[in-house]
């Protein structure tokens, strides 16, 4: 803690370029929110505020790299304060900074803290949704190991189970994720791939992506089979 508050000073008192006082803000404020230092993490927030809103002008989502973080313990530390609507707010901000930036273990942690803030506003669909991405991403990369306890201490809160276990005689098919299992789902209806896209927030490729990782598992080749075998097994 020492060595990171020295170096968010430092950053400032050069007065170089901003992402570099806001990354080293970023890694503070983050390591003061995990150690409980709850007020000390808010004094970070507050003192970077200018930089933030000021990087955010000029750069847009491109100043991912710098805040991102920050704004993923801001809306952490709202919802703390019982203020859910701007945690939400905040929170969603930093997912897309975060999905930007593209580091796993951030884009888990920031999808993790709106799964939160979604639960506690009452909407359990997109807390739901939120923690299925978060898992997503968590299971494709190594990720910084308290994010995987926060991410399953909110699948806890949440009342979330995973996905039943495909099988076929003879063989273990990979376990599906939740959000294979959402797009296994609306594959059942008439739904162009591109209409779940859009239901779901996601890209025409990124359901390409996710439809043939479950042809791939349920062992088919077309989306009506892929259909029958998940009847067969009772995962629709």
């Amino acid at each position: 803690m020492p060595l990171l508050t020295d170096a968010w000073r430092a950053a400032r008192a050069l007065d170089g370029p901003p992402l570099l006082g806001l990354q080293a803000a970023c890694s503070l404020a983050l390591a003061q929110f995990n150690a409980g230092r709850f007020e000390q993490a808010r004094q970070v927030c507050v003192e970077s505020a200018p930089a933030v809103a000021a990087v955010q002008q000029a750069w847009g989502d491109a100043a991912a790299l710098g805040i991102a973080r920050l704004l993923m313990v801001e809306g952490r530390l709202a919802l703390r304060d019982g203020d859910v609507l701007g945690a939400r707010v905040t929170l969603r901000r930093s997912v897309v900074l975060s999905r930007v930036w593209g580091l796993p273990s951030q884009v888990a942690a920031a999808l993790t803290s709106l799964a939160e803030a979604e639960l506690a506003a009452g909407d359990r669909a997109a807390a739901t949704a939120a923690l299925a991405e978060a898992r997503d991403v968590a299971g494709g990369d190594a990720i910084w190991p308290f994010v995987g306890r926060e991410l399953d201490a909110t699948a806890l809160r949440i009342g979330h189970r995973p996905a039943p276990v495909a099988r076929r005689p003879g063989v273990l098919v990979e376990e599906l994720t939740d959000r294979e299992l959402s797009i296994l789902r609306m594959l059942a209806g008439s739904a162009s791939q591109r209409e779940i896209g859009a239901a779901l927030f996601l890209s025409i490729n990124t359901v390409k992506g996710y439809a043939k990782s479950l042809y791939r598992k349920l062992d088919v080749g077309t989306r009506q089979d892929a259909v029958q075998r998940a009847r067969e097994l009772t995962l629709i």
